[in-house]
């Protein structure tokens, strides 16, 4: 019998360079979207804009963007989601 191997590293997994959609969800503020595209820009390259999309909350408090980039290795996404933590108008990361 084969087990399957539940220890594959993330770069067998994603099989880079691979299509990979950043979710960030923060506080409705005008400067969110271009701070967080240079965040992203700095490690993935510019961003054409029909590939980011955006949705309000309900109450238009919260905005939540689709950032669909071309993920190139594990340490990308991590520095991404790293800075992207660290900024004070995010608050969820997916």
């Amino acid at each position: 019998m084969i087990k399957p191997n539940l220890k594959q590293s993330a770069e067998e997994i994603f099989n880079f360079p691979c299509d990979y959609p950043v979710k960030v969800m923060g506080k409705n503020h005008q400067d969110l979207r271009a701070q967080m595209q240079c965040i992203i820009e700095r490690h993935a390259g510019e961003i054409h804009p029909s590939k980011i999309s955006s949705k309000k909350s309900t109450k238009g408090n919260y905005i939540s963007y689709t950032v669909r980039i071309t993920a190139t290795s594990v340490m990308q996404l991590n520095c991404i989601n790293q800075e992207l933590q660290d900024h004070p108008l995010i608050a969820y990361i997916l």
